[in-house]
Protein backbone atom coordinates (compact mmCIF):
# COMPACT_ATOMS: atom_id res chain seq x y z
CA UNK A 1 0.00 0.00 0.00
CA UNK A 2 1.47 3.33 -1.06
CA UNK A 3 0.82 6.22 1.32
CA UNK A 4 0.97 9.92 0.51
CA UNK A 5 1.92 12.84 2.74
CA UNK A 6 -1.32 12.71 4.73
CA UNK A 7 -0.19 9.27 5.92
CA UNK A 8 3.07 10.77 7.22
CA UNK A 9 1.05 13.50 8.94
CA UNK A 10 -1.24 10.88 10.50
CA UNK A 11 1.69 8.83 11.76
CA UNK A 12 3.32 11.90 13.28
CA UNK A 13 0.33 13.62 14.89
CA UNK A 14 -1.60 11.51 17.38
CA UNK A 15 -4.64 13.76 16.99
CA UNK A 16 -4.81 13.44 13.19
CA UNK A 17 -8.33 12.63 12.02
CA UNK A 18 -6.89 9.90 9.75
CA UNK A 19 -4.52 8.35 12.30
CA UNK A 20 -6.69 5.32 13.10
CA UNK A 21 -7.20 4.40 9.46
CA UNK A 22 -3.52 4.89 8.60
CA UNK A 23 -2.41 2.76 11.57
CA UNK A 24 -4.88 0.05 10.57
CA UNK A 25 -3.51 0.03 7.00
CA UNK A 26 0.06 -0.03 8.34
CA UNK A 27 -0.63 -3.06 10.52
CA UNK A 28 -2.88 -4.93 8.08
CA UNK A 29 -1.18 -4.25 4.75
CA UNK A 30 2.03 -2.32 5.34
CA UNK A 31 2.87 1.09 3.94
CA UNK A 32 5.26 2.28 1.28
CA UNK A 33 5.99 5.94 1.99
CA UNK A 34 7.76 7.99 -0.69
CA UNK A 35 10.74 9.72 0.89
CA UNK A 36 9.60 12.98 -0.70
CA UNK A 37 6.41 12.87 1.40
CA UNK A 38 8.51 13.20 4.54
CA UNK A 39 9.89 16.44 3.10
CA UNK A 40 6.48 17.75 2.08
CA UNK A 41 5.09 17.12 5.57
CA UNK A 42 7.79 19.34 7.08
CA UNK A 43 6.25 22.49 5.56
CA UNK A 44 2.84 22.35 7.28
CA UNK A 45 4.41 21.04 10.50
CA UNK A 46 6.66 24.11 10.63
CA UNK A 47 3.85 26.46 9.63
CA UNK A 48 1.42 25.04 12.19
CA UNK A 49 3.76 24.49 15.12
CA UNK A 50 7.06 26.30 14.50
CA UNK A 51 10.73 25.43 14.67
CA UNK A 52 10.56 23.47 17.95
CA UNK A 53 8.04 21.08 16.44
CA UNK A 54 10.20 20.77 13.34
CA UNK A 55 13.06 19.59 15.57
CA UNK A 56 10.73 16.93 17.04
CA UNK A 57 9.74 15.94 13.52
CA UNK A 58 13.42 15.40 12.67
CA UNK A 59 13.65 12.88 15.54
CA UNK A 60 10.50 11.19 14.25
CA UNK A 61 12.09 10.89 10.80
CA UNK A 62 15.26 9.36 12.25
CA UNK A 63 13.13 6.57 13.73
CA UNK A 64 10.72 6.13 10.84
CA UNK A 65 12.83 3.40 9.15
CA UNK A 66 12.46 1.32 12.32
CA UNK A 67 8.65 1.16 12.06
CA UNK A 68 7.46 -2.36 11.37
CA UNK A 69 5.59 -2.80 8.06
CA UNK A 70 6.77 0.59 6.78
CA UNK A 71 9.20 1.04 3.92
CA UNK A 72 10.53 4.35 2.65
CA UNK A 73 10.57 4.53 -1.14
CA UNK A 74 13.55 6.37 -2.60
CA UNK A 75 13.02 8.44 -5.70
CA UNK A 76 14.68 7.90 -9.02
CA UNK A 77 15.44 10.53 -11.63
CA UNK A 78 12.78 8.96 -13.85
CA UNK A 79 10.21 9.55 -11.07
CA UNK A 80 10.96 13.28 -11.17
CA UNK A 81 10.88 13.29 -14.96
CA UNK A 82 7.57 11.46 -15.02
CA UNK A 83 6.14 13.84 -12.39
CA UNK A 84 6.96 16.83 -14.58
CA UNK A 85 5.40 15.09 -17.59
CA UNK A 86 2.26 14.39 -15.56
CA UNK A 87 2.04 18.02 -14.40
CA UNK A 88 2.41 19.15 -18.00
CA UNK A 89 -0.17 16.69 -19.34
CA UNK A 90 -2.63 16.94 -16.43
CA UNK A 91 -2.69 20.61 -15.39
CA UNK A 92 -6.21 20.22 -13.98
CA UNK A 93 -4.80 17.76 -11.44
CA UNK A 94 -1.30 19.07 -10.77
CA UNK A 95 -1.56 22.84 -11.30
CA UNK A 96 -3.68 24.66 -8.74
CA UNK A 97 -6.07 27.57 -9.33
CA UNK A 98 -3.28 30.05 -8.49
CA UNK A 99 -1.03 28.56 -11.16
CA UNK A 100 1.29 26.74 -8.73
CA UNK A 101 2.57 23.30 -9.63
CA UNK A 102 1.72 20.57 -7.11
CA UNK A 103 4.95 18.72 -7.76
CA UNK A 104 4.73 16.60 -4.60
CA UNK A 105 1.38 15.19 -5.78
CA UNK A 106 2.79 14.61 -9.25
CA UNK A 107 5.72 12.70 -7.73
CA UNK A 108 3.32 10.54 -5.70
CA UNK A 109 1.33 9.90 -8.90
CA UNK A 110 4.51 8.90 -10.75
CA UNK A 111 5.39 6.46 -7.96
CA UNK A 112 1.83 5.18 -7.96
CA UNK A 113 2.15 4.40 -11.66
CA UNK A 114 5.58 2.81 -11.19
CA UNK A 115 4.66 0.59 -8.23
CA UNK A 116 1.06 -0.17 -9.14
CA UNK A 117 0.37 -0.38 -5.40
CA UNK A 118 -2.98 0.94 -4.12
CA UNK A 119 -2.67 4.51 -2.83
CA UNK A 120 -3.98 5.52 0.60
CA UNK A 121 -4.96 9.18 0.36
CA UNK A 122 -7.58 11.78 1.16
CA UNK A 123 -6.66 13.82 -1.93
CA UNK A 124 -9.64 13.97 -4.26
CA UNK A 125 -7.56 15.01 -7.28
CA UNK A 126 -5.14 12.12 -6.84
CA UNK A 127 -8.06 9.71 -6.60
CA UNK A 128 -9.46 11.21 -9.82
CA UNK A 129 -6.07 10.79 -11.49
CA UNK A 130 -5.94 7.13 -10.44
CA UNK A 131 -9.47 6.39 -11.58
CA UNK A 132 -8.66 7.64 -15.08
CA UNK A 133 -5.59 5.41 -15.18
CA UNK A 134 -7.06 2.27 -13.62
CA UNK A 135 -5.03 2.68 -10.42
CA UNK A 136 -6.57 1.64 -7.13
CA UNK A 137 -7.01 4.15 -4.32
CA UNK A 138 -8.20 3.76 -0.77
CA UNK A 139 -9.80 6.94 0.51
CA UNK A 140 -8.70 7.56 4.04
CA UNK A 141 -11.57 7.69 6.50
CA UNK A 142 -11.77 9.97 9.50
CA UNK A 143 -11.96 8.50 12.96
CA UNK A 144 -11.56 4.86 11.85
Amino acid sequence: MLGDTICVWALYFRDSKYRGHVLALLHERGLLIPEVCTLEAAYPIFKAKGVEELAKYALFLENLPLVENLELVPLRLEDFTRAIELATNEPGIFIDELGNINLFDAIVAALWERTGAPLATSDRKLVEFGERRGLKAIRLQRGV
